[in-house]
């Protein structure tokens, strides 16, 4: 089976990767025969081999607006020189609309998956435009293939796989929590669904009352350091870490107390799952995606998106209450074990079903 991926992820390219993105396409392309993935960039991008199998293009578009016009030509490039059976898009508005364009072309199957919790304009635009092409739709939870059908999108076109997660590669017995001082930590990119206004409220208000709290915020970027400005006057330290490898991650998690995510919306919320992994309770904003994770009361709290007293006083009571943090963080160890795993094999099961159907 050969795939065409058309993404909007430049960590594939080799710069300012998020995660293990590289690390899971090169072990999808160890599982076909062929994998290219035209990645949606400014200029500035060179080809980057992930494996022999594997090959990311770039558009380096002039501007945003020439992205769908530039992944088109890439792919009928592509097409020329390869037999696709399978098109994969990564959201379903400009990389789906692209990938509809070459399926109607060349014949591949297409299949669309939605990694963002998309409500309003955005899934009326891809129900009318994109989802009525795909020959299946992959989402990340339940709650947005219930979203879909309620929208009119066929049960039977839409399957539930989550991210992959390599569960054991967050088992580090060998590591243990760094320090007296006590450590909150968020994990995202750089993404204003991150809602780092309210993040920031939010260590403000815990700043009040546990003055000697250390905030490390992984993976930021323009976004937050523009919510640290609009901000102002703040009076408590964030320790920023623009990029780091993804190996490295795993230290960030043993070294916190608790993780916490303060989005508007999350499909999924993959950061949850490798925290509890790693043991540790986690204190979310009730996304589409971190309700199917969290267990409200048994591995972290949720509270309402947007509510930063809340979310500060959930966290300051895991802070005050170590015995009860350690406890939530071993209840999400086991339940990110029962429910989630490395489901990589689904994924190109599912690959092969739409191909052969």
């Amino acid at each position: 089976m050969q795939v065409l991926m058309i993404s909007i992820d430049k960590g594939l390219l080799g710069r300012g990767q998020l995660g293990d993105v590289v690390e899971r396409h090169k072990k999808y392309g160890q599982r076909v025969e062929r994998l290219d993935i035209i990645v949606f960039c400014k200029k500035g991008f060179s080809p980057y081999k992930i494996s022999d199998k594997v090959i990311a293009y770039p558009t380096n578009s002039f501007s945003r607006l020439k992205y769908y016009g530039d992944a088109k030509k890439i792919g009928k490039k592509l097409f020329a020189e390869n037999k696709y059976d399978l098109i994969v898009t990564q959201e379903p508005f400009l990389t789906g609309l692209a990938g509809v364009k070459l399926k109607k072309k060349f014949g591949a199957k297409l299949l669309v998956h939605f990694h963002g919790d998309f409500v309003g304009w955005r899934l009326r635009f891809a129900k009318t435009f994109v989802l009525p092409q795909a020959d299946a739709v992959r989402v990340m939870s339940v709650g947005q293939k219930e979203k879909l059908i309620a929208a009119g999108v066929k049960p039977d076109k839409i399957a539930v796989i989550s991210t992959p997660v390599n569960l054991a590669k967050y088992n580090r017995p060998d590591l243990a929590r760094g320090g007296e001082t006590k450590m909150v930590l968020h994990v995202g990119r750089d993404d204003k669904i991150k809602d780092y206004a309210t993040l920031l409220k939010t260590f403000a208000l815990i700043n009040q009352k546990l003055p000697h709290v250390k905030f490390v915020k992984v993976l930021s970027g323009k976004e937050f350091a523009k919510a640290l400005d609009d901000f102002g006057g703040k009076n408590f330290n964030v320790i920023t870490h623009p990029q780091i490898k993804h190996d490295a991650l795993v230290d960030f998690y043993y070294q916190s107390d608790v993780v916490v995510l303060s989005s508007v919306s999350e499909s999924f919320g993959k950061v949850l799952v490798e925290a509890n992994a790693c043991g540790k309770p986690v204190v979310s904003t009730a996304t589409t995606g971190a309700k199917e994770i969290i267990q409200d009361g048994y591995n972290g709290f949720l509270v309402p998106v947007g509510d930063a007293a809340a979310l500060a006083d959930k966290i300051i009571f895991l802070l005050n209450n170590p015995e009860q943090a350690k406890e939530m963080g071993e209840n999400g160890r086991r339940l990110v074990k029962e429910n989630f795993s490395d489901n990589l094999e689904q994924i190109i099961n599912f690959w092969h079903k739409i191909v052969k159907s």
